[in-house]
């Protein structure tokens, strides 16, 4: 008899490709976020107010790829959960806190992208760095604290769902499931998701205003000048790749929770394949950032290429040196 704890039966061709698509996710997903958390570190100039929310996104994807996706991919392979209660509240707790301050990060990057080129004269004011760090810390901390409360006076806890593979968030009665989607759905999904629709279009349509007045003279703007009338290139770069990342956002969640909904108020209509579905787009969201960074940015591109290309960096700064010095030593001489 099949336990709680037990996938339903499937053919050895299932398990192999849900668990290698499982297993591929997880390491793009870890190498490209590391790789965006390094490439920040090491180039000063990816260490923005912008790029903070970045890093952010990049943690919160980890944070998915190193407790989740893992735990999700053994779980595939074995075709039960073995890894006791204790685990599967971590990881419950994990897949709860992911998927709302995901979108709710999202929201914040999208209304300081707003603030940066359309209310220009406010961006030090609201998105100082410091001011910019206690705006995510609230965010975080907000919803952590709720999912610990809730878990801690057992008005919700988390066990796991042989359809989604992982633990996930379940409910002591019907009002406290209504309450809880209401308040956090609403708060951390709804809010964040139109607060980045009205955002963005207000960004992309000052942007066609200014490339009408401006043109051509985009390019000797002042990047570090927040109080110009103008917008640089380098803001309009910025803009538009997190608008993709944006895209990127909407094209994996909305399927999830159109999923993720179908199978809260109807699970025994739901299929499988639907319910594996909601965590495979989740992983999926948590893994082509990276990608988006790598097609859009210049900056990022070059960095990701010095980390992963780091013997031919190696091999090619003695030469640079050796060059640099001579230039030096010449320039030296013909002072003398």
């Amino acid at each position: 008899m099949m336990s709680s704890l037990d996938l339903p039966d499937r053919s050895l061709a299932v398990v192999i490709i849900e668990a290698t698509v499982c297993l591929a996710m997880t390491i793009i997903s870890i190498t490209g976020n590391t790789l965006v958390c390094l490439a920040v570190y090491k180039n000063p100039k990816l260490r923005s107010t912008t790029n903070l929310y970045i890093i952010a996104l990049a943690a919160s994807d980890l944070l998915c790829a190193t407790v989740e996706m893992p735990l999700a991919s053994a779980v595939l392979i074995t075709g039960r959960w073995d890894f006791g209660d204790a685990l599967c509240q971590i990881q419950g707790f994990v897949d709860v806190f992911v998927t709302y301050t995901t979108p709710a990060t999202m929201g914040l990057t999208a209304f300081n992208r707003y603030t940066r080129i359309v209310k220009t004269h406010n961006y030090n004011k609201i998105f100082s760095p410091r001011r910019s760090k206690i705006w995510l810390s609230c965010v975080w901390l907000s919803l952590a604290f709720y999912l610990l409360i809730g878990r801690v006076t057992n008005l919700n806890r988390f066990e796991f769902i042989p359809g989604y593979a992982v633990c996930s968030v379940s409910f002591a009665s019907r009002e406290r499931k209504f309450a809880h989607y209401f308040y956090v759905f609403g708060l951390f999904s709804v809010l964040p998701f139109f607060i980045a629709c009205i955002s963005y279009y207000k960004v992309f349509r000052k942007l066609r205003q200014h490339n009408r007045q401006v043109g051509p003279s985009l390019a000797l703007e002042d990047t570090n000048n927040p109080r110009t009338g103008r917008i640089s290139v380098q803001e309009i770069n910025i803009s538009r790749t997190l608008s993709y990342v944006a895209a990127g956002f909407l094209f994996c969640w909305i399927p999830l929770w159109s999923f993720a909904c179908w199978k809260r108020s109807s699970p025994e209509t739901a299929p499988r394949v639907v319910e594996l579905f909601v965590s495979l787009m989740l992983f999926l969201s948590a893994s082509i950032n990276p990608f988006i960074y790598t097609a859009t940015s210049g900056v990022f591109r070059g960095e990701f290429c010095k980390l992963l290309c780091w013997w031919k960096v190696a091999r090619i700064a003695p030469v640079k040196r050796k060059a640099n010095n001579e230039v030096e030593q010449q320039q030296d001489e013909a002072n003398v």
